[in-house]
C-alpha cells in the first residue's frame, strides 16, 4: 500500500510503499530520516494547538517587548543596553496552574506587609471600610451634595463663557437606584 510521506528534512512530499516498512533515507534529499530509538521508549507526542500556541505568543511578546523597551531606554540615556536589563521580562510565568502571570514580589516592603498580617493588623485596601465609607457618603442629610454642587456649577459656567463640562456622573453613582439626575 502506497502512502504519501513528507520528509522532515527537505519538506517535499514522496509517494513511499509502506508495506515494506518506514523508509530509513528520504527518495528526494536523500538524507537520513529513520528514528534510532528502542521500541520500549517511552515517547512523548507534539502537542500545540492554536490555543497553546496563542497563549505562548501572548507571554513571548510581552518578554520580546520588554526587550526592545530596554533597548530604547538605554538609547535615551547614552548607556549600554547591559544597564538596563532590569527592565526586561525574563521570568514570566506562563503556566495555567497559577493565578498571576508575574512572579511574585519578594522585598522589604512585602515582607513588612507579611509582618504586620502575621501579627493580626490590616493592611493594604480593606474592603469592608470602603463599603462603610461609600454608604455613608450616600446617606444622611445631604445624599449626593458633591453631584448636585457640580451640577450647580457646571450650569453657572454655561451661561458664561466658559465650556460646561460632559456628563461625569460615575456608573456607580447612576446605577443607584436613588439617584436623581439634577440641573
Amino acid at each position: 500500500m502506497k502512502v504519501i510521506l513528507r520528509c522532515p528534512l527537505c519538506r517535499e512530499k514522496f509517494k513511499y510503499e509502506v508495506s515494506d516498512g518506514w523508509p530509513d533515507d528520504c527518495p528526494l534529499c536523500h538524507e537520513r530520516i529513520a528514528h534510532d530509538r528502542e521500541d520500549d521508549d517511552v515517547v512523548i507526542p507534539y502537542f500545540l494547538s492554536d490555543k497553546t500556541k496563542k497563549t505562548d505568543g501572548v507571554a513571548r511578546q510581552i518578554m520580546d517587548g520588554s526587550e526592545t523597551r530596554a533597548e530604547m531606554a538605554a538609547a535615551m540615556a547614552g548607556v549600554p543596553v547591559s544597564e538596563m536589563n532590569g527592565l526586561k521580562v525574563t521570568n514570566l510565568n506562563d503556566r495555567n496552574d497559577s493565578e498571576q502571570a508575574a512572579v511574585k514580589v519578594n522585598n522589604s516592603i512585602t515582607q513588612h506587609m507579611d509582618q504586620m498580617r502575621a501579627r493580626g493588623m490590616p493592611v493594604g485596601f480593606q474592603q469592608q471600610q470602603a463599603r462603610e465609607a461609600a454608604a455613608i457618603a450616600h446617606t444622611g442629610s445631604e445624599p449626593y451634595a458633591g453631584a448636585r454642587m457640580r451640577s450647580k456649577l457646571r450650569n453657572i459656567h454655561a451661561a458664561g463663557s466658559m465650556v460646561s463640562a460632559p456628563e461625569m456622573v460615575p456608573l456607580e453613582i447612576r446605577g443607584n437606584p436613588n439617584y436623581v439626575k439634577r440641573g
